[in-house]
């Protein structure tokens, strides 16, 4: 763990703010069977990534559970118990919740606990309920209709204009190869913006502000 928190605080000092890194699912078990090999098969090595970093000075971690891989009920309750612990020790940092949704991919997985559109946003009105300070994210997994929706009734961060595949946004050829999963909401920057406006909602975009950057916030 120590060895870890040195790494991450040399990308601290090298001028990065955050990161976001999925547990992708809280059953152990399970976990262990969808990770066969390589350094992400150690469970919890994975799970205290994000503690390492805030340790190191992150302004931010994002935190999420691939949702389908097993029941959602039970991965939302540890998904839950993750960000509050996280919320309690590091308390000068942020986070950020996710809720990634099993898409169509290259490989052909089939989820084993589907996620319908209702379990997904009752999911979502749930975390804003008992965590109504932190940021709750939605990526372009979702359909374009389904983002749309729920944009400001739980939802306060999302993604546009996302790449899936390695290296996707390097050049032209990468943007128009097959993405690891299949992408919903295909809308650019500006069609985007204008669907938030077009529900009263103001499309921001922010950074962290330079005093962060300059190792003066925590």
């Amino acid at each position: 763990f120590a060895r870890g928190v040195d790494e991450y605080a040399g990308l601290v000092e090298a001028g990065c703010t955050g990161m976001t890194i999925y547990q992708e699912t809280y059953d152990r078990e399970l976990y262990a069977k969808l990770h066969r090999w390589g350094a992400k098969r150690d469970y919890l090595d994975r799970l205290e990534a994000p503690a390492r970093g805030l340790e190191a000075g992150m302004r931010s971690v994002g935190i999420g559970a691939l949702l389908g891989l097993a029941d959602p009920a039970v991965e939302a309750l540890r998904l839950y118990q993750h960000a509050d612990d996280l919320r309690r020790r590091y308390w000068r940092g942020g986070i950020t919740v996710s809720f990634p949704r099993l898409r169509p991919e290259s490989g052909g997985f089939e989820p084993p606990c589907p996620v319908t559109d209702r379990t997904l946003a009752q999911l979502i009105f749930a975390f804003r309920i008992a965590l109504p300070d932190v940021p709750l994210v939605l990526s372009t997994r979702e359909s374009p209709a389904f983002r749309d929706g729920i944009a400001g009734l739980g939802i306060s961060r999302m993604s546009v204009a996302s790449r899936t595949t390695v290296g996707g946004y390097a050049s032209a050829d990468a943007r128009r190869a097959t993405g690891q999963f299949a992408v919903a909401d295909e809308r650019d920057v500006p069609t985007f913006c204008r669907a938030l406006r077009s529900r009263g909602l103001d499309p921001v975009f922010k950074n962290w502000d330079k005093a962060f950057r300059d190792g003066h916030g925590v």
